[in-house]
């Protein structure tokens, strides 16, 4: 599974954290692209669909969404709850 987190250099957002955490805890390799410009519309282009915010990741070359689109992601992929804690019983 090839995984992408789009985020803003200058941003340290809790829900930029949260995504790079729960990838991180579910033990998924990911590639992360920062972006130093404001403007939504390039990144947009770069991402390959219009997005409202980052962060942004994106599974396989499909855009999945933010924190909570990876987290309905991979609750359905059964790597995780809706609580964060891992199939194992740790906790995300």
């Amino acid at each position: 599974m090839e995984i992408i987190v789009y985020l803003h250099d200058s941003e340290h957002m809790d829900s930029t954290i949260k995504v790079l955490d729960i990838l991180k805890r579910c033990d998924l390799a990911f590639t992360f692209k920062t972006f130093k410009s404001e403007s939504i519309d390039e990144i947009s282009d770069v991402i390959g669909e219009k997005v409202r915010r980052l962060p942004q990741v994106v599974i396989d070359g499909d855009r999945v969404g933010g924190y909570y689109d990876l987290l309905e992601f991979l609750v359905n992929k059964r790597l995780t709850n809706y609580a964060g804690e891992l199939q194992d019983g740790e906790s995300a």
